[in-house]
């Protein structure tokens, strides 16, 4: 009779939970990324738009021009301000998945643990049986040499 583990469908269906645990960390870190890149992204705009210089000497210099500079500038800091913010929430829920990553390893790791103890377990049932066979195959032969000595 083959070793059975009779987990081993719990085993199956947390293996799979792992594997999705892994393909969300995968995404939500993913997302992360992106928002870093586009935190990047803002921030070298800011400092291009920040950095840029004033009108030449001798021209006029334009109210509305600095204005709308003003505006943009102001415009971008928020845009800035809110692409920290989800980037603040994509590590949160990068954490999170993580977290539940760690718990589903866990899981799979203990239900692996309890099948090796089961199958050794289970082997050593085996060798015990197959000892106690081999024992009792010897003890008859020892008892039929006996009776062959003692009639002949």
């Amino acid at each position: 009779m083959p070793f059975r583990f009779r987990l081993a469908k719990v085993l199956k269906v947390r293996q799979r939970v792992l594997d999705q645990r892994a393909r969300d960390v995968a995404a939500a870190d993913r997302v992360r990324q992106r928002c870093v890149e586009r935190e990047q992204q803002l921030a070298a705009a800011y400092a291009k738009l920040a950095g840029a210089k004033p009108a030449a000497a001798g021209t006029a210099l334009d109210v509305r021009d600095l204005a709308e500079q003003a505006l943009r500038l102001r415009r971008l800091a928020a845009t800035r301000a809110e692409a920290a913010r989800d980037t603040r929430l994509a590590t949160l829920a990068l954490d999170r998945e993580r977290t539940r990553l760690t718990e589903a390893w866990r899981d799979v790791e203990v239900l692996r643990k309890l099948e090796d103890r089961r199958r050794e377990q289970w082997e050593e049932e085996q060798r015990r049986a197959e000892s106690r066979q081999l024992d009792e195959v010897g003890g008859i032969r020892a008892d039929r040499l006996k009776r062959s000595m003692i009639s002949a």
